[in-house]
C-alpha cells in the first residue's frame, strides 16, 4: 500500500486527467458541480496529506451524471481503475462496496459506438478489479451479484465485437476465480444458481427452415450458454463445492439436469429426415468438458453418483445407440443431416475419450480414485438397483465399431433370412454368441465350437438392415475409447501373488456361484463379486417375466432374491427397480393392472397371483415414489414414466385409483387447498382428474384425430371443473387458471413413456425422480466400500463383461462377419483396391485393441479368457476356414486384405512374446496358421539378416543334386529309386561321382500307397495334395531382397514408439508411396529391368515382407527354450496331434503303442486330440503333404532347439509320435500295380527328425539308448518287408544319417545294449538296402559300381570307423557279422568286389577284437558263449557265403584265404572245440567241396588256369589244413576229430566219385589230373597224421563202426588205386 503522500499526489493526478476531460466539454460539465468537486478535491489534498473519508465521491459523480459523455465516463472509471490498481483508495479506507454501487449506477450520455463499447469495457474492468481487490470481503453478496450480473448482461446485450466479447468473458471468469478462491460462500451460491438458472431457463430454438431473427436468437442463446458452461466449469475446478450442501445440492439438482437436457436437446429430431440444429457445437464441445470437468473432481464425484448414471445412460450411450441406429442417406439433405450429426458425436466421443483414457493410475479405486472404466463398473454394474453403465458404454462402444453381441456374448441383431438388395458394411452383419469360443476344458459346455473363417469363395451375406456403418473418424474414436479404458483398466490391477495364482487355474467365470437370499453380502469377502452375481440371476429373472410375471416371480424365489414367503412390497421393489436389469416397462405396466386369482375350490395359485397380492402390490409401487412438493401433473409425469400403462380400462382404472389415492395426500394441490380435506374426496378428485388428464394427452397428441375435432381448452376446463358434491365440496371447485394451466403443459409436453437412459430423453420429472430415490431401504447404496479383495474382483468382473463384445467389435474391424452357416467370411475380399490402404484403418485398430487385450489379460492372469481371445484371432486370420476352396483363390484372398494380414501379424507377434502362455490348442491354431501361410507361400524366407522358419538348423541329409532329384520325385508322384534288376558288369571303382535319378516313365512297381494318396482324386480340387515340397518357394521369392533393398528401413526415431497397429499402418503407408512413386515415373523404352522391378513387386512378396518386418518367425522355434516343461509339451503336442489327426492310422497306431510299450501318460494323445477342434476322423483342418512335413520339421526343431530337456520330451510325447508314425509304415494295405510309386513327403522329415535328434542323443549323452533303441522297431527286418516298405525311398537319408551318428565317437562309446541294438538296426538296413539305389548316368557309363551316398557304403563307412576307433572293442556288439554278411552280399549284388572285399576285411577286424576281448579274464562265460554262437559263427556263415556265391574269383579267393586264416592265426587256438568242430564240419569242409565241384564242373570259370589252381588249393587247404593245425586239440577228443575227420571224407567222396562222370568236367584233363594229384597228395598226407596221432590204425582190420575201418573204405570208393593204397598203409605204419 503506498503512503498517503503518495496517494495524495495519485489522487490529484487522476482528478486533473479528469478535470481536463470535463474542460473539453459542454460549459455545464466543464465549469460544473461535476468539474467544481474535483478542482475542491484538488484543494484539500493540496493543503497537505489529510485522511479524507470520501476522495473517490468525485470521480463516482462524473461516473453517474447523465450530463457526462461517454469520454468523459472513459476517462473516470479509468482513473478509479489505476487508483485501485495502485492501492491509492486504500490509503484514504474508501469502502469498496460505495464504489462498486456507484459504478453500478453509471449514466453518461452516449455519443458514439466505439466509445460507448470502450465505457462498457472501462466499466467492467472496475468491477472485476474492485471484486479482486476486497481481500477483506467488504463488499455485500448481493452487490457483488449485481456487478457479475452487470457484465453478464452488457456483455451477452450490447457487445458485438468479438474482441470485446473475448475481453467480457476474461473479465468474468477473473470475478469468479477471486469469488471461489475466497470460499464467498454466500456470493458462490448466487453466482452458482444464476449459471444454471441461466441454462436451465435459456430457452432451446431451432429446428428446420428457421427464419433469420430465430437463427439470430440460437446465436444469442448459444452464446450465453456458452459463456455460463465456462464459468461453471471454472467454479468446479475449486475443489471444494462438496464441502457446501448449498452448493452441492444446486450442482446436483440443477447443473446436472441442465447439462443432460442440454445435451440431449442435440438429438431432439435425430430422426428426422434433414438436420435441424438445436445447440451449437460450441454448446455441445462446452457441455462434454463440463461433465468431464464434474467427473474429474473427486471431491464431487461421490456426490453425483446418480446424475452420473443419468449423464453416462442418457447423453454418452444414447449418442452410441443413435450412431449406430442413424439410417444411410437417401439423399444430399439426409447426407447434409447425418454430417451434422456425426460432427455432434464426434465431440462426444472425443470427451469420452478424455474420461475413459486420462488417467494418472496413482491411485486405485480402493482409494477413490481408479480408471474411469472400473470406477463406473463399481459404482453401477456392482449396484443392484443401478443401471450397468460401464458394460452397456463398452458394448455399445464396441458395437459402433461393429460388435454384434452383449456382454453375456449374445446376439443383439436378430438373424434374418431377407433377399434384400442391401450389401453389408463390416459390422452390420448378425453374430452368432461369441462365447463359442473353441472349446478349452474343462469348461468347454459353455462354449459352442464355431466354425473358421472363410476367405474364398463366400458370396457376401445380404440382410435386412436399415443401419449405416459409423463412419471412419467416430469409429476411430471409439476403438480408441475401447484400447485406453482397458489399458487404464488393466494397469491398475495390482493383485496379490494369492489372487494371481488363482486366476491362473480359472476356469470360468468368478461370478458364477449362487448366491443365497438371506446372505449378508456385505460380511462377504468378496461382496462385490456376490453383488453381480446377484444382478446377473435378476437380469435373468427380468427376461422371464417379460415373457410371464408368475415365472418370473417364482424364479426370483427360488433364487433367493425375493424373501420366501414372498411379500408384495419386495415384488413392488423388484418392479420399481428392475427396470435397470432389463425388466420392460409393458409388462410392469400388466403386471400392476392385473386383478389376480380368487380362491376357487381345488386350486391353490402361489400367492403372487393372488388377487389381494396384485392389490397390495400396486399400493407398494405407488408408496414407493416420492411426491411431495409435486403438482400432480407432475407427479403423473414422474409416475407414468416408470411403465407403460395397459391397453384396458379397468386396468387403467386400478393403477390410476391407486396412484391418485398416494399422491392426493402430499401432492401441492392437496397443501394449497385444491383438494378438500377429505382424503377420499381428495383421492377421488384425483383419480378423475388424472384420468382426465390421460384422455387429454391422447386426444391432444395423437395424429389420427383431426384438429377441429381435439379437445379444446374451455371444454377441458368445463369438464373438469366440477366433479359433483359427491367427491368436491361446495367452494372447492378447481380454478380455471389452474386447470388451464394444466391444459398448457400437455399441449407443450407430451406424456410419454420413454425408454430408459439410451432409450429415451430425460424429463425434469423423471429427473426429479432420479434425485429422490425410490425407497428408504437404498439410503447407502451408492457407497463402495471396496475391500482388498473387492478391488482385484473388480478388474477380472469388468473383463469378463467386456471381452465378447470387444473381441466381436475387433472381428468387425478386421472385416469378418457371421454368414447365415455360422461361418466367418470376409465381407469385402473382392473389393477392388480394398487390400490396400481403404482397410488400413480396420487393420491398424483392430491390432492395437486385439494386443491391448492379449496383453492386459495375460497382465491380468486370466490365461482362460486368454486362450479364447487368442483362438479368436486366429480364426479372424480367415487362414483356418474352407480347406477346400481353391489355394490359389484363397491366397488372393489374403494378398488383399491387409485386415487378415493384421490379424496375422497379432497372432503371431503374441505367440513369439507370449508363447508360455499358450495352451494346446492355443499352438494348434497358430500352427495351422503357419502351415497355410506355407502353402500360400507367404512365409518369409532369409532376409536381412533374419533367420527364416523355412531353413533347417543342421545340414541336409541329401546332397544338393540328390535334393533336387528328390523334390522332383515328390512333385512327379514316382519315387520308386530302385534298379529293377541288377546290372552284371565288372565294377569300375568304390566312390560313386555324383547321384542322378534315371528311371523312365515306363518303370513299374508294386507300392504301398497311404490313406492320404487314396484320397488325392477326391479332395484335390484345393490345391492342398499337390504341394509336397515344404520350403517349395513361388515366382516371387526372389523379389524379397530387392523388395528389402529398396524399401530399406528408413524409420523414423519416433517409429519404435508407435502402436504395432500404427507400425503396420506406416509400412503400408511406405509401400503406397514406393508404387505411386514408380506410376509416376515416365516411361522411355530405356529403362532396364533391376530399375523397374524395386517399383513392380508382386502382391505376395510385399506381404512376406509385411510379415517379416512385423514379426520374426524363427523365433517361435529359437524361443521356446525359454519356456517351462509344460509349455513345450503343449507346442509339440499340439504340432503331433495335428499330424496325427491327418493320419488316422498312425493316431491309432500311437494309442496301441503306448498302452503295448506301457508309456506312463495321464490321457492318450489320442484322447487330447479328439478334445481340439481339429481332431477326430473328421478333420477340420486338413494339411497339405507339405505342412505334415513342415509340422515334423518344426517337431524336431523344437527339441534340438530344448536338448537339455531332450529326455523329458522323448519320454512324455516324442516317443509314442515317432514310433507310431513310422510302425504305421508296416500296416499300410497293398495296392494294385501302379506305374508310380507315391510317398508322404512328412514321412521322409519324420525319419530325417528322427535321426537329427537321435544324433542330438548320442552326441550329448542324453537318453540316447532309449532313443537309438527306437529304430528297431522302426525298421522292417524281413524281405518282404523292407520291399513293401515306404522307408526303402530313404536309402540315401539313413545311409548319411548312420554316418552323422556313427562320427560321435565319444557318444557311441557311451552306449549300451539297448543302444547298440538301434545302431546294428540302422548299420542291417542299411547294409542290406545297398546296391538297390539306381545308379546315375555316369555309373552306367563306365560299368557299374556305387553312388557316392549309397547306403551301403555309407554303412560299410560307418563299420569302418566303429572297428578302428579306439575303446570300442569292448562294446562292439555280435550283431555286427550280420551287417558285414550283408555288404558282401551288397557288394555282389552289384558286382563291386572292392566293396565285398573291404567287408570281407572287416570281418577279420571284427573277429580280431572281439576275440581278444573275450579271452579278457573279466569277460563272462556267457559273453563268451554268446560272441562264439553269433558273432564268429555268423562271421564263418558270411564269409562261406562270400567264398561259394561270389561271381567274382578274387573274392571268392580273399574269402577262402580269410576262412582258413580263421583257424591257423593266433586267434584260431582260442576257437573252442565244440564251436571248431561245428564250424568245420558243418559249413566249411562241406563248402571247399561244393567249391571244389563247381570249379571242375565249370559253374566258376577264371580268366586263366593258374587262377582256377590257386582257387582249387585254397578249397583244399580249407578242408585239410584246419584240421592238422588243431589235431593235438582235436586228438584230446576223439568224437571232435571223427566228426570233423568224418565231414571231409564225405567231401572227399562225393568230389573223387564225379570224376567218372565225364559230362560234369568241363576243365581241361592236365588240371583234372592236377586237381587229383593234389587231393591224393593232401589225403595221404592227412591219413599218415591220422595214424601218427593213433587216431587211425596202418591196417583196415578193425571192427566194423571203427574210424579205420570207415577211412579205408571210403578212401577204396574214391577210386584210389591199390598200388597206391598199400603205399599209404605203408607210410601210416612207418609213421607211428
Amino acid at each position: 500500500m503506498p503512503t498517503l503522500v503518495e496517494a495524495s499526489r495519485h489522487v490529484c493526478q487522476e482528478a486533473r486527467f479528469v478535470l481536463t476531460s470535463l474542460r473539453g466539454g459542454p460549459p455545464p460539465v466543464a465549469r460544473g458541480e461535476l468539474a467544481q468537486d474535483l478542482f475542491d478535491l484538488r484543494q484539500k489534498l493540496g493543503n497537505g496529506p489529510n485522511p479524507i473519508e470520501d476522495v473517490a465521491r468525485p470521480f463516482l459523480q462524473v461516473v453517474m451524471d447523465p450530463r457526462a459523455a461517454g469520454p468523459h465516463t472513459l476517462v473516470a472509471l479509468r482513473a478509479i481503475q489505476r487508483l485501485l490498481e495502485a492501492s491509492s483508495l486504500n490509503a484514504f479506507s474508501v469502502p469498496l462496496e460505495r464504489c462498486m454501487q456507484g459504478i453500478l449506477s453509471c449514466k453518461f450520455e452516449q455519443t458514439d459506438a466505439a466509445a460507448d463499447e470502450a465505457v462498457e469495457m472501462a466499466i467492467a474492468d472496475v468491477l472485476c478489479l474492485m471484486i479482486v481487490k476486497d481481500t477483506e470481503s467488504s463488499i455485500g453478496d448481493s452487490t457483488l451479484m449485481d456487478a457479475f450480473h452487470t457484465a453478464f448482461v452488457t456483455r451477452n446485450t450490447f457487445v458485438h465485437s468479438p474482441a470485446l466479447l473475448y475481453h467480457f468473458e476474461y473479465v468474468l471468469h477473473h470475478m469468479v476465480d477471486a469469488v471461489f478462491k475466497r470460499k464467498l460462500l454466500g456470493a458462490c451460491r448466487l453466482l452458482m444458481e444464476f449459471l444454471v438458472n441461466q441454462l436451465l431457463h435459456t430457452p432451446l430454438v431451432g429446428g428446420h427452415n428457421m427464419d433469420d431473427h430465430t437463427r439470430d436468437a440460437q446465436t444469442a442463446h448459444d452464446s450465453t450458454r456458452t459463456l455460463c458452461l465456462r464459468l461453471a466449469r471454472q467454479m468446479i475446478k475449486t475443489d471444494w463445492l462438496g464441502n457446501d450442501e448449498t452448493l452441492l445440492s444446486v450442482v446436483q439438482d440443477e447443473l446436472c439436469l441442465s447439462l443432460l437436457m442440454t445435451g440431449q436437446a442435440i438429438w431432439a429430431y435425430h430422426d428426422a429426415h434433414a438436420f435441424q440444429e438445436i445447440v451449437s457445437l460450441d454448446v455441445l464441445s462446452e457441455v462434454c468438458a463440463t461433465i468431464a470437468a464434474l467427473w474429474n473432481t473427486l471431491t464431487l464425484r461421490r456426490h453425483l453418483i446418480s446424475q452420473f448414471e443419468a449423464i453416462f445412460t442418457g447423453f454418452y450411450t444414447r449418442a452410441l445407440v443413435l450412431l449406430r441406429k442413424r439410417k444411410p442417406p437417401k439423399d444430399s439433405t439426409s447426407y447434409n443431416a447425418n454430417a451434422a450429426f456425426d460432427a455432434e458425436v464426434e465431440i462426444i466421443l472425443e470427451s469420452l475419450v478424455d474420461i475413459m483414457c486420462l488417467h494418472d493410475h496413482d491411485k486405485s479405486i480402493a482409494e477413490s480414485d481408479g480408471g474411469a472404466l472400473e470406477t463406473m463398473f463399481a459404482y453401477y454394474d456392482c449396484q443392484l438397483r443401478r443401471s450397468d453403465v460401464a458394460t452397456s458404454l463398452m458394448v455399445e462402444l464396441c458395437r459402433c465399431c461393429g460388435g454384434t453381441v452383449n456382454e453375456e456374448g449374445e446376439a443383439v441383431l436378430s438373424r434374418q433370412n431377407s433377399s434384400a438388395d442391401i450389401n453389408i458394411e463390416p459390422g452390420d452383419l448378425h453374430a452368432v454368441k461369441i462365447s463359442s469360443a473353441p472349446p478349452t476344458p474343462p469348461s468347454s459346455a459353455e462354449f459352442k465350437s464355431v466354425s473358421s473363417s472363410s476367405l474364398a469363395g463366400s458370396v457376401m451375406v445380404q440382410v435386412r438392415h436399415p443401419s449405416r456403418q459409423a463412419p471412419a473418424h467416430l469409429k476411430e474414436l471409439c476403438a480408441q475409447t475401447l484400447t485406453g479404458g482397458m489399458r487404464c483398466l488393466f494397469r491398475d490391477d495390482n493383485a496379490s501373488v494369492k489372487t494371481l495364482e488363482q486366476r491362473m487355474h480359472r476356469q470360468k467365470s468368478i461370478m458364477l456361484r449362487q448366491v443365497d437370499g438371506t446372505e449378508n453380502v456385505s460380511e462377504s469377502k468378496h461382496h462385490l463379486r456376490d453383488i453381480k452375481s446377484r444382478k446377473r440371476l435378476m437380469r435373468k429373472a427380468a427376461r422371464i417375466f417379460n415373457k410371464s410375471a408368475s415365472r418370473g416371480i417364482e424364479f426370483l424365489v427360488d433364487s433367493g432374491l425375493l424373501p420366501d414367503p414372498v411379500t408384495p412390497k419386495s415384488v413392488a421393489i423388484f418392479l420399481r427397480t428392475g427396470i435397470v436389469v432389463g425388466i420392460d416397462k409393458k409388462a410392469v405396466g400388466a403386471y400392476l393392472g392385473e386383478a389376480g386369482k380368487s380362491p376357487s375350490a381345488g386350486k391353490s395359485p402361489a400367492c403372487w397371483q393372488r388377487d389381494w397380492f396384485h392389490k397390495e402390490v400396486l399400493e407398494s409401487y405407488c408408496q414407493l415414489f416420492s411426491f411431495e412438493r409435486q403438482s400432480l401433473l407432475d407427479g403423473l409425469r414422474m409416475f407414468l414414466a416408470c411403465f407403460r400403462l395397459p391397453g384396458e380400462a379397468q386396468q387403467i382404472d386400478r393403477i390410476l385409483q391407486a396412484f391418485a389415492d398416494t399422491c392426493s395426500r402430499v401432492c401441492e394441490e392437496s397443501k394449497q387447498n385444491i383438494f378438500s380435506d377429505d382424503l377420499k374426496r381428495a383421492s377421488d378428485a384425483a383419480y378423475l382428474l388424472s384420468f382426465s388428464i390421460i384422455m387429454l394427452n391422447t386426444d391432444r397428441h395423437n395424429a389420427n384425430i383431426r384438429e377441429d375435432r381435439k379437445m379444446s381448452k374451455s371444454d377441458f376446463v368445463k369438464n373438469n371443473t366440477d366433479y359433483g358434491r359427491d367427491i368436491m365440496e361446495k367452494g372447492k371447485e378447481f380454478p380455471q387458471q389452474f386447470l388451464e394451466e394444466i391444459y398448457d403443459s400437455i399441449c407443450d409436453e407430451e406424456i410419454r413413456t420413454e425408454g430408459e437412459g439410451a432409450e429415451g430423453a430425460m424429463t425434469v420429472e423423471r429427473w426429479k425422480d432420479v434425485l429422490r430415490g425410490s425407497t428408504d431401504d437404498n439410503a447407502d447404496h451408492d457407497k463402495l466400500e471396496a475391500s482388498e479383495n473387492d478391488a482385484e474382483d473388480l478388474t477380472e468382473l469388468v473383463l469378463e463383461h467386456t471381452w465378447k463384445p470387444i473381441v466381436s467389435a475387433i472381428g468387425s474391424l478386421w472385416g469378418v462377419s457371421v454368414d447365415d452357416d455360422d461361418d466367418m467370411v470376409l465381407q469385402h475380399p473382392n473389393e477392388p483396391g480394398h487390400g490396400g490402404m481403404l482397410g488400413v484403418q480396420g487393420a491398424r485398430l483392430g491390432m492395437d485393441l486385439a494386443i491391448e487385450m492379449l496383453q492386459g489379460v495375460r497382465k491380468l492372469g486370466r490365461f482362460d479368457v486368454f486362450y479364447r481371445i487368442f483362438i479368436w484371432v486366429c480364426d479372424y486370420t480367415g487362414l483356418l476356414g474352407s480347406p477346400n476352396a481353391d489355394i490359389a483363390d484363397r491366397t488372393l484372398a489374403v494378398i488383399e486384405s491387409v485386415e487378415s494380414q493384421s490379424a496375422v501379424v497379432v497372432a503371431l507377434t503374441t505367440a513369439i512374446d507370449m508363447a508360455e502362455h499358450l495352451d494346446e490348442d492355443c499352438w494348434k491354431h497358430l500352427w495351422c496358421i503357419i502351415f497355410e501361410l506355407r502353402d500360400m507361400k507367404l512365409i518369409p524366407h532369409r532376409s536381412a539378416g533374419n533367420a527364416s522358419l523355412l531353413l533347417e538348423s543342421d545340414l541336409d541329409l541329401l546332397t544338393d543334386d540328390a535334393r533336387r532329384d528328390w523334390n522332383i520325385g515328390l512333385i512327379k508322384g514316382d519315387m520308386d529309386l530302385e534298379e529293377k534288376s541288377p546290372q552284371k558288369k565288372q565294377p569300375k571303382g568304390l566312390w560313386g561321382a555324383i547321384f542322378g535319378n534315371s528311371q523312365s516313365a515306363d518303370d513299374e512297381d508294386e507300392t504301398y500307397q497311404s490313406e492320404e494318396d487314396a484320397l488325392v482324386t477326391e479332395h484335390s480340387l484345393d490345391g492342398k495334395l499337390q504341394q509336397v515340397v515344404w520350403n517349395g518357394s513361388a515366382l516371387s521369392d526372389t523379389e524379397d531382397e530387392t523388395l528389402a533393398e529398396s524399401e530399406g528401413v528408413d524409420e523414423a526415431t519416433g517409429y519404435a514408439m508407435l502402436t504395432p497397429g500404427s507400425q503396420f499402418e506406416s509400412q503400408l503407408i511406405r509401400e503406397a508411396v514406393q508404387i505411386s512413386r514408380g506410376m509416376s515415373m515416365p516411361i522411355t523404352g530405356l529403362e532396364r529391368a533391376e530399375e523397374t522391378r524395386r517399383y513392380h513387386v508382386s502382391g505376395r512378396a510385399r506381404v512376406r515382407e509385411r510379415f517379416r518386418r512385423a514379426a520374426n518367425l524363427s523365433l517361435l522355434v529359437s524361443e521356446t527354450r525359454f519356456l517351462d516343461d509344460t509349455s513345450i509339451i503343449e507346442a509339440l503336442e499340439s504340432l503331433v496331434n495335428l499330424v496325427a489327426a491327418n493320419d488316422i492310422s498312425t493316431r491309432q497306431n500311437r494309442v496301441a503303442l503306448n498302452a503295448t510299450r506301457g508309456i506312463d501318460r495321464q490321457q492318450s494323445d489320442d484322447s487330447s486330440t479328439d478334445t481340439a477342434s481339429f481332431s477326430g476322423p473328421n478333420v477340420s483342418f486338413p494339411l497339405s503333404p507339405a505342412s505334415k512335413a513342415f509340422a515334423e520339421i518344426l517337431i524336431c526343431e523344437i527339441t534340438l532347439k530344448n536338448k537339455s530337456r531332450l529326455e523329458m520330451l522323448w519320454t512324455e510325447l516324442l516317443q509314442s509320435h515317432y514310433l507310431g508314425r513310422l510302425t504305421s509304415l508296416f500296416e499300410r494295405p497293398l495296392l494294385p500295380k501302379s506305374t508310380k510309386m507315391k510317398i508322404d513327403p512328412s514321412v521322409e522329415k519324420c525319419v530325417t527328425g528322427l535321426l537329427r535328434i537321435t544324433i542330438c542323443a548320442v552326441q550329448k549323452g542324453v537318453c540316447a539308448n532309449e532313443i537309438l533303441s527306437s529304430w528297431k522297431y522302426v525298421l522292417p527286418k524281413l524281405e518282404g518287408q523292407q520291399a513293401n516298405s515306404q522307408l526303402r525311398v530313404l536309402d540315401r537319408h539313413f545311409g548319411e544319417g548312420l554316418w552323422r551318428l556313427v562320427s560321435q565317437v565319444d557318444g557311441v562309446a557311451r552306449l549300451e545294449s539297448e543302444g547298440w541294438e538301434g545302431l546294428v538296426a540302422l548299420l542291417t538296413w542299411c547294409a542290406g538296402r545297398g546296391g538297390k539305389i539306381r545308379i546315375n548316368e555316369l555309373k552306367k557309363a563306365v560299368g557299374g559300381g556305387f553312388n557316392e551316398d549309397d547306403p551301403a557304403l555309407q554303412s560299410y563307412r560307418s563299420l569302418h570307423h566303429l572297428l578302428h576307433s579306439e575303446g570300442l572293442g569292448a562294446k562292439l556288439p555280435n550283431d555286427l557279422a550280420e551287417s558285414l554278411c550283408l555288404l558282401v552280399r551288397a557288394g555282389q549284388l552289384r558286382n563291386y568286389a572292392q566293396l565285398s572285399m573291404a567287408s570281407l576285411d572287416l570281418f577279420r577286424l571284427l573277429l580280431e577284437q572281439r576275440i581278444d576281448e573275450v579271452q579278457d579274464a573279466t569277460s563272462s562265460d556267457v559273453a563268451s558263449s554268446a560272441f562264439w554262437s553269433k558273432c564268429w559263427r555268423r562271421s564263418v556263415e558270411g564269409i562261406s557265403l562270400a567264398a561259394e556265391s561270389s561271381p567274382d574269383s578274387g573274392v571268392r579267393q580273399h574269402a577262402l584265404s580269410l576262412l582258413t586264416d580263421l583257424y591257423l592265426d593266433k586267434g584260431g587256438n582260442q576257437i573252442p572245440l565244440n564251436h571248431l568242430c561245428a564250424a568245420m564240419s558243418e559249413v566249411c569242409i562241406p563248402l571247399a567241396g561244393r567249391c571244389i565241384i563247381k570249379l571242375r564242373a565249370g559253374e566258376k570259370l577264371v580268366g586263366a588256369a593258374d587262377e582256377l589252381m590257386i582257387e582249387f588249393e585254397l578249397c583244399i587247404g580249407l578242408m585239410f589244413k584246419p584240421m592238422r593245425h588243431h589235431l593235438a586239440t582235436l586228438s584230446s577228443e576223439k568224437a571232435a576229430l571223427a566228426l570233423v575227420w568224418k565231414s571231409i571224407l564225405v567231401a572227399l567222396e562225393d568230389l573223387l566219385c564225379e570224376q567218372g562222370d565225364d559230362d560234369k568236367i568241363v576243365s581241361p584233363a592236365s588240371i583234372q589230373a592236377a586237381m587229383q594229384n593234389l587231393v591224393n597228395e593232401h589225403l595221404r598226407n592227412a591219413v599218415i597224421v591220422l595214424c601218427a596221432s593213433g587216431f587211425l590204425d596202418a591196417d583196415d582190420k578193425s571192427a566194423p563202426g571203427d574210424m579205420t575201418l570207415l577211412t579205408w573204405s571210403s578212401i577204396q570208393r574214391m577210386g584210389v588205386q591199390r598200388l597206391a593204397l598199400e603205399e599209404w598203409k605203408m607210410a601210416a605204419s612207418e609213421s607211428i
